[in-house]
């Protein structure tokens, strides 16, 4: 698999995959619908908004740095920060042509009810969600709604490429993207890859040859970084209200679950031109993510690769743990129990006996047994009082 992937990087190195491919062309001749930005954040703005220090700030540039965008709006909602939250946003907003809306909660109500505050806030018939510690390439908004208005009718949502503080993506199985299989309890991601199927036959693989912007593949399951129609999404609700967990692990998987129970179809698009960097701020993980990166990336890499608390939805390596197992055991315990079970008894296996699971994204474990079986104990429990006050 490595020479494969040495030889992969040769294909990401073709001018159609590349972001400059798109320079200028004349893009505003395909009207795309206008989209609004929305960005929940919590404490990622630590410095004052001169210092090139803070997450929030990152994003806001690479942002308003978009070509060939219809980015219409910013909504960002700061999930009471005690930072310099406030300050970054007006340093953006009093420089910026694209409107820059700032609300505040009175107090932390995570990331699903900001999202869906910021909704409702909303101009547009578009809304695109964003991380506060995610990078985007140039042309990432204009291949959201491309590909998005390209699609029929029936298509809700496109998820756009994530790649975890890497600048290039690894490869595998279309089919092993964004999995959500309720009879075995399989969920996958896998937002951070490319399709094997398309590094072998590339050219038969694009929605639009001219533009070189690549088919999407239909998915069932969402990650963090993606663009909805806003009838279907306030059709469903929104985001969950009811977690009880702070990293709102699985928030996007409820999403996805209502929206495709309701006939809206997923999309991934693996097109590497816009693609996005997620920082991870605030969780160490290991040097060999700064593979590829340039300059200054891999400045903005090094800085989020220090253990930070209170910050975004961080977590220490217990509780994501926690929150993973709770909030997969809820998911599925929601649509069937057989999946739970079944879910359960593998990772009783894998975590609590075998301690073969890691934090995604930074390989940190929980290296004590008996604290592997009392987190795990501790969120059935949890998960089985939420299941019984859901029904």
């Amino acid at each position: 698999m490595v020479g494969l992937q040495k030889e992969f990087e040769k294909v990401l190195r073709r001018k159609d995959m590349q972001a400059s491919y798109l320079d200028g062309r004349n893009l505003d001749r395909y009207c795309l619908p206008k989209v609004s930005a929305i960005i929940p954040t919590y404490n990622r703005s630590p410095n004052i908004p001169d210092d090139d220090s803070n997450p929030l700030g990152w994003c806001l540039e690479s942002l308003l740095s978009q070509r060939g965008s219809s980015l219409d709006e910013i909504i960002v909602v700061d999930d009471s920060s005690s930072d310099y939250t406030r300050e970054v946003v007006e340093g953006f907003s009093n420089s910026s042509e694209i409107d820059i809306r700032y609300f505040r909660n009175n107090r932390n109500i995570g990331s699903s009810k900001s999202r869906n505050k910021a909704v409702w806030e909303s101009n547009n018939d578009l809304v695109l969600f964003l991380d506060d510690d995610c990078i985007f390439s140039p042309y990432f908004v204009f291949g959201a709604v491309y590909t998005l208005n390209s699609l029929p009718t029936d298509v809700a949502v496109v998820h756009m490429p994530v790649y975890h503080r890497k600048v290039s993506p690894d490869l595998s199985n279309s089919d092993s993207f964004g999995l959500l299989d309720l009879e075995s309890g399989l969920i996958t991601e896998n937002y951070d890859h490319f399709p094997l199927e398309y590094f072998h036959d590339l050219d038969s693989n694009f929605l639009d040859t001219r533009l070189g912007v690549l088919n999407p593949i239909e998915i069932k399951n969402l990650g963090g970084i993606f663009v909805s129609k806003k009838g279907p999404f306030l059709e469903v609700g929104g985001f969950p209200d009811f977690l009880t967990w702070r990293n709102a692990y699985r928030e996007e998987t409820i999403l996805a679950l209502s929206l495709t129970g309701k006939g809206h179809k997923l999309y991934f698009t693996p097109d590497p031109k816009f693609h996005s960097v997620h920082l991870k701020y605030g969780a160490r993980g290991s040097e060999d993510e700064l593979r590829n990166a340039d300059g200054r990336l891999r400045r903005l890499i090094s800085y989020s690769n220090v253990e930070r608390e209170n910050t975004g939805n961080r977590v220490d390596t217990d509780e994501w743990f926690f929150d993973r197992i709770i909030s997969t055991y809820v998911t599925l315990g929601r649509h069937s129990k057989n999946a739970a079970s079944r879910y359960l008894r593998d990772t009783e296996e894998e975590f609590v006996i075998e301690n073969k699971l890691s934090v995604a994204g930074i390989g940190g474990r929980v290296q004590c047994p008996d604290r592997r079986r009392e987190i795990f104990d501790r969120a059935i429990k949890e998960g089985d009082k939420l299941l019984g006050e859901l029904e």
